[in-house]
This record gives C-alpha cells, sequence and structure tokens, in this order.
C-alpha cells in the first residue's frame, strides 16, 4: 500500500526517522551548549565514564561504548582532559592499555548539566510519547544497537588502546 493511501512506505519512514533524529539532535545540542556550556559528545563521555565501573574505562571500550572512531575519541579526551573534566592514565591491569577516568571536576560538570539534558529530552521528544510508541522503539533499538556494538567490537578489536 502506498503512503498517499494511509500507510507509510519503508523509505518514507526511513527518511522521517533520519531527519526526524538528525533535527532532534542538533536541537538538543544546540540547548545543551546554551544551558551547559557543552556538546553532546563531551556530555555523553562524561555520563559513560560516570556510569563505568570506579569511573573508569580503557579508550577502546569507551569508543565503542559511544560510537566514536578511536582517533576522534582520543581527541575529544584530549580536549577534556585540557578542561580538567577527564585525565587519561595507564591500565592498572594492562601496562599496555590506556583508560579514560572522570575527574571531581567532570562529575560535578556531570551533575549539573545532567537535569538540563534530561529536562529537554522529555520536552522534545519523550514527552510526546505514549507507552506504545516507548515500547515499540525499545524493541526497534535495543536489538539495532546491541547489534553494531557488537559488529563494532569485532572490527574495531584493540583500537585505540
Amino acid at each position: 500500500m502506498s503512503a498517499a493511501r494511509g500507510k507509510p512506505t519503508a523509505s518514507q519512514t526511513w527518511r522521517e526517522y533520519f531527519e526526524g533524529s538528525s533535527l532532534l539532535e542538533n536541537e538538543l545540542e544546540r540547548r545543551l551548549k546554551e544551558a551547559a556550556d557543552m556538546d553532546l559528545g563531551e556530555f555523553n563521555i562524561l555520563l559513560v565514564l560516570h556510569e563505568a565501573e570506579g569511573s573508569r574505562m580503557r579508550m577502546g571500550d569507551l569508543a565503542r561504548a559511544i560510537a566514536f572512531a578511536p582517533g576522534r575519541l582520543t581527541y575529544r579526551v584530549a580536549a577534556l582532559e585540557r578542561s580538567g573534566l577527564v585525565r587519561r592514565e595507564q591500565s592498572p591491569t594492562d601496562r599496555r592499555g590506556t583508560e579514560a577516568v572522570l575527574t571531581d571536576a567532570g562529575r560535578q560538570r556531570l551533575r549539573k548539566a545532567r537535569p538540563v539534558h534530561a529536562r529537554h529530552v522529555e520536552e522534545l521528544f519523550l514527552g510526546g510519547l505514549d507507552d506504545e510508541a516507548i515500547a515499540v522503539l525499545h524493541r526497534v533499538f535495543g536489538p539495532l544497537r546491541s547489534s553494531l556494538l557488537g559488529r563494532g567490537a569485532a572490527d574495531a578489536s584493540g583500537a585505540a588502546e
């Protein structure tokens, strides 16, 4: 059935997802930058480190967790390190590896940005969804994320360590 008769086509759905998610990300980025002087990449690095055991992760694991290319992560962590929000340390369990570690300043910065970002996500996205829509998104994107993270781990094994 065509979109003209009421049922959206797969390509129309893809385009709405792709463009809608880009617009959402751009607006979240703008608002976070304005409210907390932080971009989404910085926020996500600090958040993932905060949630990690000991607030530290190997660089390769962090790159995979946030879907950054290893070189891009190295650049971003270096900038966060210059700002005092993250530090890099040699891995205590494997002297060949490097870990990103959340500092107290990074934890404090994240603590201030988190409620602001959560409010923006609620206003722009979650607030317009009912329980059924949330369940559908979870069914679609949970397995997709897991699949792509697994594929990325296989493709980038050992990168940015």
